[in-house]
C-alpha cells in the first residue's frame, strides 16, 4: 500500500512540476507581438445560440461597431432548440440567419453543419466563434486579420467577463478565465507551444475545415478541436489583443452543472485522444493528453493527501498543539489563492472593494472542483442543457476601465 501512494504521489509531483512549468515558464521569455497588417481577409462571425433574446442584441452590436471594413465580414446567428424570438431579435440587429437540420444535442453539432454551409460558398477566408451572451472587443477582427496574415490558421482570443463584481460564483469563474488566458495560453505562446481553443472568440481558417471538417463528438468541442489539430500537424495561434467579454453564473449549482459537462467532456475526450495524441510523439499532442488527464490525476491526488493526513492523524492526536501546524497550512493555502486572484484583478486593472468578496471567497470556489471532478468520474456524461441568460449587460463600468494589455 505504502509503495502505491507513493507511485501515486510521484505522478502527481511530476505533472505538478510539468503543469507550472507550461503555466509560468514561458512568461520568462519576451513575448512577440503579432505585426499590424491591412484588413484584407473575409471573415464570418457565427454565433450559436438557444433562447438567447435577452443578449443576442447586444452581441450583434458590438460586431457590427468593429474596427474592419463592413464589407470584408458578415454576422450569422444560427437559432436551435429555440421557444423565443432569438431569431427575430438577431435579424433586427442587423445578423443574417442560418437554419440547421435535425435534432442538435451540442455546440459541435451546430458548428458542423454551419461550417459546412459557409465553407460550400467559398466566401470567407476564415471564422469566428462566439456564444450568444458574449461582447466583442471593436479590434477583435483585426487581431484575426492580423494572425491570418501572421501564418496562423486556429486561433483563440482573449476571454475575459462583463461581470466580475456580480458574486462570489461569477468572480472565481472570472479569474479562471484571467488564468487561462494570461498563464495557460500566454506562456505555451511563448514558449512556442500551441495554445487551447477555449470555447468562444476562436478564430477557424476556412482551409482547416476544408482539411480536417469540423468533426467533434464530445460535450467540449473546444477541447476535441484542439487535439484534432494537434494530430493535423496544426498549432492552435494566441491572440491577445482579440479579446471578448462572457457573462459568468452567478448561481453556485448552476456553475457545478456547467463545470461538470467540462469535466465528463475532457474525461470523454481523454479515453478517445490519449492513445492517439501520445503516439503521435509531438509536444503540442503531448500537451493536450497531458491536459485530458489532468482530472483524473487530480482525483488520483486525494490518495497520498489522504495517506498523509491518515498518517499524521496519531500525531496531531497525542501532540493536540500540532494542529496548529494544520492550522498553518491551510492558512498559507487560502492566503496564496486570495494572492493570486487579487493579482490577477489588479492585471487586469479591477482591483477595487467590489471585487473584495470575489477574491476571499476564490480559495471556497478553488475546492469546489475537487467534488465536481469526483462526480463527473462516478457518473454517466450529461445531457447538454442551455444556460439561461435573462439580461443584456455591457463591460464592467461601461467601458470606462478598459483593460491592460499582455
Amino acid at each position: 500500500m505504502t509503495i502505491f501512494v507513493t507511485i501515486c504521489s510521484v505522478i502527481c509531483t511530476l505533472y505538478t512540476i510539468y503543469f507550472l512549468f507550461t503555466s509560468f515558464g514561458g512568461l520568462l521569455r519576451k513575448r512577440r507581438p503579432t505585426p499590424h497588417c491591412e484588413a484584407k481577409y473575409r471573415l464570418a462571425a457565427v454565433i450559436p445560440a438557444r433562447n438567447e433574446a435577452a443578449v443576442i442584441g447586444k452581441l450583434v452590436e458590438s460586431l457590427l461597431a468593429q474596427d474592419y471594413p463592413r464589407e470584408l465580414f458578415d454576422i450569422y446567428v444560427v437559432p436551435n432548440n429555440c421557444d423565443d424570438d432569438t431569431g427575430a431579435v438577431a435579424e433586427a440587429a442587423g445578423a443574417k440567419l442560418l437554419n440547421v437540420e435535425g435534432p442538435i444535442h451540442t455546440k459541435g453539432e451546430v458548428l458542423r453543419q454551419v461550417f459546412a454551409q459557409l465553407s460550400a460558398t467559398g466566401k470567407y477566408d476564415a471564422y469566428c466563434v462566439f456564444d450568444a451572451d458574449n461582447l466583442v472587443d471593436k479590434g477583435f477582427l483585426q487581431a484575426v486579420n492580423n494572425a491570418l496574415a501572421a501564418g496562423w490558421q486556429v486561433g483563440q482570443g482573449y476571454r475575459d467577463t462583463k461581470n466580475p463584481f456580480d458574486s462570489w460564483v461569477a468572480a472565481g469563474l472570472t479569474v479562471w478565465y484571467w488564468f487561462l488566458s494570461r498563464f495557460y495560453n500566454e506562456s505555451r505562446s511563448r514558449l512556442g507551444m500551441s495554445c487551447q481553443m477555449n470555447g468562444t472568440g476562436t478564430m477557424v481558417s476556412d482551409a482547416v475545415i476544408r482539411k480536417i471538417g469540423w468533426n467533434t463528438q464530445t460535450l467540449v468541442e473546444d477541447q476535441e478541436f484542439t487535439a484534432l489539430c494537434a494530430l493535423n500537424d496544426i498549432k492552435v495561434g494566441w491572440m491577445p489583443d482579440a479579446r471578448i467579454y462572457d457573462e459568468q453564473t452567478n448561481d453556485f449549482w448552476t456553475s457545478c452543472v456547467q463545470r461538470r459537462r467540462w469535466t465528463a467532456g475532457s474525461m470523454q475526450c481523454m479515453r478517445r485522444y490519449t492513445l492517439k495524441l501520445l503516439k503521435k510523439h509531438t509536444m503540442a499532442c503531448i500537451d493536450m493528453a497531458m491536459m485530458f488527464t489532468g482530472n483524473m490525476l487530480c482525483i488520483l491526488s486525494l490518495i497520498p493527501a489522504t495517506g498523509t493526513v491518515l498518517g499524521l492523524m496519531p500525531f496531531f492526536i497525542s501532540h493536540p498543539w500540532r494542529i496548529l501546524a494544520l492550522v498553518l497550512v491551510l492558512g498559507v493555502y487560502y492566503l496564496a489563492c486570495c494572492g493570486a486572484a487579487a493579482a490577477l484583478y489588479h492585471i487586469e486593472g479591477k482591483l477595487n472593494m467590489r471585487g473584495f468578496e470575489g477574491v476571499m471567497c476564490f480559495p471556497l470556489f478553488m475546492l469546489t472542483w475537487m467534488p465536481v471532478n469526483i462526480v463527473a468520474c462516478v457518473t454517466p456524461p450529461p445531457k447538454w442543457r442551455e444556460i439561461r441568460h435573462t439580461r443584456g449587460i455591457d463591460r464592467p463600468d461601461n467601458d470606462a476601465q478598459g483593460h491592460k494589455s499582455i
